[in-house]
This record gives C-alpha cells, sequence and structure tokens, in this order.
C-alpha cells in the first residue's frame, strides 16, 4: 500500500526538492479549498469546526488512523527521534516523573519519554490493536485522578472539540506545581491552513496561548519554536499549575 502509494505521488509530482515543494503546494490549496467550504465558527481569534454532534465529532477524529497509519509507519523513527530531542531538550520536563501524553496515536512520544525515564502512558480515540503504549480515551473527559500527574503533554489541541473542557481536564489531573507542555501549529495568520481533521483552528501561537492561559488559570513558563517537522511549524509552550 505504501509503495504503490509512493510510485503514484512520483509519477504526479516526481522526484527530489522541487517535487516536494510541488506537492506540498497542491495539498495546501485542497486544505484552504476545504477550509473556506467548511463550516467554521469563530469566537475571537479561534475558530471551531461546526459538527451536527458530539458523537459526529468522536467518529471523525477516531477515523483518522486508518487514513494516517501508513505516513506514521513510514516516518515512524524519524518521529521518535524527533520526540526524543524536543521532549530531551524541555527543561522544565526534565524533574517530572508521570508523564500522560494526549491524542497520542500510535505512542512515539510516549516510548520517547520512556526512553528518557519518565512514567508514560498515552490516550486516543483510536490507539489501533495491541498498542503497548496507548490506551483508548477522550481527552475531554479523562479518567485519571485529581492532583495525580507531574505532566501533561500534547500536541493535537487543534483537534479539540471543546478547549475549555481539554483544559479543565488537563487542570484537573495535574499535581500542584505541575506543568502542560503543549506542542502548538503556526496560526492560520502564520502561514497555517487547518486540514480535514483539525476542530479548532486559531489566529496566532499568541492567540490560543493566551486562551489556555485564561482557561486554565495557568502561567507560562518556558516558550520555543521547534522549528518544521513535515506540516508545519510548531511552537513549544510549557504551562504551569500553580503550587497548593
Amino acid at each position: 500500500m505504501a509503495t504503490l502509494k509512493r510510485v503514484k505521488n512520483i509519477l504526479k509530482y516526481g522526484i527530489g526538492e522541487k517535487a516536494t515543494q510541488r506537492k506540498r503546494a497542491v495539498k495546501k490549496k485542497l486544505r484552504e479549498a476545504r477550509f473556506k467550504s467548511d463550516r467554521w465558527q469563530s469566537e475571537g481569534e479561534l475558530s471551531f469546526r461546526r459538527y451536527a454532534s458530539y458523537d459526529e465529532y468522536i467518529a471523525h477524529q477516531a477515523s483518522k488512523l486508518d487514513r494516517v497509519s501508513d505516513r506514521l509507519k513510514e516516518n515512524e523513527e524519524l518521529f521518535y527521534e524527533e520526540f526524543v530531542s524536543r521532549l530531551g531538550s524541555c527543561g522544565p520536563l526534565k524533574d517530572k516523573n508521570s508523564v500522560l501524553c494526549l491524542a497520542a496515536r500510535v505512542g512515539t512520544e510516549v516510548r520517547a519519554l520512556i526512553t528518557l525515564g519518565h512514567f508514560a502512558v498515552g490516550i486516543d480515540l483510536e490507539p489501533g490493536k495491541s498498542n503497548a503504549y496507548v490506551l483508548p480515551g477522550d481527552f475531554h473527559k479523562l479518567v485519571f485522578a485529581d492532583n495525580s500527574i507531574d505532566a501533561v503533554y500534547c500536541n493535537s489541541l487543534d483537534h479539540v472539540f471543546d478547549l475549555a473542557k481539554v483544559v479543565g481536564e488537563v487542570g484537573r489531573v495535574l499535581r500542584p506545581g505541575g506543568i502542560f507542555v503543549a506542542e502548538l501549529f503556526a496560526g492560520y495568520e502564520e502561514g497555517f491552513t487547518a486540514g480535514e481533521y483539525e476542530a479548532t483552528h486559531w489566529k496566532t501561537v499568541s492567540a490560543i496561548v493566551d486562551k489556555i492561559k485564561e482557561l486554565g488559570a495557568f502561567a507560562v513558563i518556558e516558550e520555543r519554536p521547534l522549528g518544521k517537522l513535515l506540516r508545519g511549524e510548531y511552537t513549544q509552550v510549557v504551562f504551569g499549575k500553580p503550587a497548593a
């Protein structure tokens, strides 16, 4: 399957850097057209995809793994090394023992955190079969106890249905003095265009950071650019829950 897809891409776009640029340009146009045609509701500097119901949202998001599993498998080691690098260099995370990873898919970030010496587990709506690192779970309704986790990690806030609920759940399960490590795509005014599965979109990184601070009563401990990985630019922001 992956080989056939690669051959089709070569026939369509060619090979080399120019082919990669052509492919990215075509995908960007498709994403822009999809974003304009979809029903989005704006609230200040954030926009949210409209779903007929929460069940429709769950079904839509859970269907993504089948669509991206080949790409995840093909790039698994690249992602793993990237996670080891960017999580291993996150200063505030170093002394945190337990880490919960939200929307972790196949669990590559969980594996990286374990390599770095943390006790880590992930949750995802659809973790796939025989996933040793990720449990089935919804980040809007965490099943973990209050004040029980040292750190929460998420790079999928662009997939939330209700940002206030997710941030509220993060704050609930974090211990006093715990941290929330969020890795955020650039905003739509910064060059990123929502794709088929994004459910929350922000104008700028600053806009989503301010909203998370407001919703969770968090303080920003650290913010740093991570550069580009495949689809876009990431910024890593570490939020702190006030100590008791």
